[in-house]
């Protein structure tokens, strides 16, 4: 490349780097949060201590945040590690500005030790890495550019060629259901009660005028969905592939992949070297060495695709709980990776939780503008390639209902799939009446790290009594702190 267009694609890069040197965090917030860059490199920030020193990021390494991390565990004196990945679609900055928050409200109300990982997965950087890099599974600087055009181009036709396809199934779902998201028969009730899972789905309180008044809006926006269907087809499915990459990558850093023929022995031979491995192995010494913690794994979206690798590299630690808010990876992956964990584990427990099958199908975002439906119909319908109903999302409560009995076999009895409800005063908040979209689940104000939120609500004395607190009013008091 001539120097000119290599400090052309350099610009981006520059960017990126000036906003992350800007944004200063806590010692805390450093000890309790692992940032990784979209090649699966640590991301390190300035920190300010409490005294008003900044700690330059040359004047760290990432081993010696993880060691304050192993020393914040043990000063903390608490054995509960709760480790949660942010979803999709976030940049880095974004995910460590909530993270300053999240981590000091689970830590002041929970007996948590909390760890939160972010990474890299934003639609626009993603979409950029695809048009511009991502050759076949590598990162190329010459094909990648040279091919730009073409690649773009293929994108766009894609779209406007699926266009009808994706038009036919939105319509179809407005005016006569989906048959996944219908509601179940009575012979198929009956069916499911035999099941050793335990599974709950709230009820939906939804005012009866709600559906129709949905299908008028969606008549009225049907010329504008036109045209913003066919723009996420065109850069959702490649940026979808990209963030699927990228939840890899955080294991196994991307430079491996992209190795010359001469240094495929040393990259083959060398130990995960993605920040997520080395801080997982880290945690594995650690617990080794001080035994006697409980781990607890949650995930929201695409969270639950890293928590998947997690679960498949690292079995040896004892997770007590793991919990997937709305995820978005498939039925038969989950599977794969579950079943061999809780057989070796059988005190642990996975739960499943999802929003009311209802409001999945018919989820508006910005009155009709988009596509109806949550962003896990998105993923069944535009951005993923399932091959089979067990390919599709693990999110949707039904999909989970269908597949998961028959996938996990024996262990199926140390899993709740639960879905919240709609307006139900059992399931959802009293006043914000939440989680009803998919967005909702990795809100503070939930409390989405207490087992009653994931557990199966038992002894409802008061149909009419709210077991969540509204905490709106001590989130927002923490959160100025």
């Amino acid at each position: 490349m001539s120097s000119k267009f290599s400090k052309l694609l350099g610009l981006p890069l520059l960017v990126v780097l000036c906003s992350c040197s800007s944004l200063k965090i806590s010692q805390a917030t450093s000890e309790r949060m692992i940032a990784i860059k979209s090649d699966g490199s640590p991301a390190l920030y300035p920190i300010k201590t409490s005294s008003g020193e900044v700690i330059k990021t040359e004047d760290y390494t990432y081993d010696k945040q993880l060691e304050s991390i192993m020393e914040g565990i043990k000063k903390s004196g608490r054995k509960k590690i709760l480790i949660f990945a942010f979803g999709g679609m976030n940049t880095l900055n974004s995910t460590v500005e909530r993270t300053k928050t999240l981590s000091r409200i689970i830590y002041k109300e929970s007996d948590y030790y909390p760890i939160l990982i972010n990474w890299e997965s934003s639609l626009a950087d993603s979409y950029f890495d695809h048009l511009l890099f991502i050759r076949r599974g590598v990162k190329s600087y010459t094909f990648g550019p040279v091919l730009f055009p073409f690649y773009l181009v293929v994108d766009i036709a894609r779209a406007v060629t699926r266009l009808p396809i994706n038009l036919v199934f939105q319509t179809y779902g407005i005016f006569f259901g989906d048959t996944n998201t219908d509601q179940i028969n009575g012979k198929e009730a009956q069916r499911i009660k035999k099941l050793k899972i335990k599974y709950y789905v709230g009820e939906d309180y939804e005012p009866g005028y709600y559906s129709p008044l949905r299908r008028f809006v969606y008549l009225i926006g049907f010329p504008v969905r036109v045209v913003t269907t066919a723009l996420i087809d065109v850069a959702g499915k490649s940026a979808w592939d990209v963030m699927m990459r990228r939840a890899r990558t955080v294991f196994q850093k991307s430079q491996p992949f992209e190795a010359d023929f001469s240094d495929e022995v040393s990259a083959l031979t060398s130990p995960p070297d993605g920040a997520l491995s080395v801080f997982m192995d880290r945690l594995v010494k650690f617990h080794r060495a001080n035994p006697g913690y409980e781990f607890t794994l949650i995930g929201h979206s695409m969270g639950p695709f890293i928590i998947n690798g997690i679960l498949s590299r690292y079995d040896m630690l004892p997770y007590k709980n793991i919990v997937y808010l709305a995820p978005a990876c498939s039925c038969e992956e989950t599977a794969q990776v579950l079943r061999p964990y809780l057989e070796k584990h059988p005190d642990s427990t996975f739960y499943d939780l999802c929003i009311h099958p209802h409001m999945d199908a018919s989820e508006m975002m910005f009155w009709s503008v988009l596509p109806r439906g949550s962003v896990l119909r998105w993923i069944d319908l535009y951005l993923a390639d399932p091959l089979t109903s067990n390919d599709h999302c693990l999110g949707i409560w039904l999909n989970a209902m269908y597949s998961m009995p028959r996938l996990l076999g024996k262990v199926q009895d140390q899993c709740v799939i639960k879905a919240f409800g709609l307006y139900d005063p059992v399931t959802n908040t009293a006043r914000l009446n939440m989680p009803q979209k998919h967005t909702d689940f990795s809100d503070p104000v939930l409390r989405f790290w207490e087992p009653q939120f994931w557990q199966i609500p038992q002894n409802v004395v008061a149909p009419q009594s709210c077991p969540f607190i509204d905490r709106r009013h001590s989130y927002r008091q923490l959160q100025s702190k």
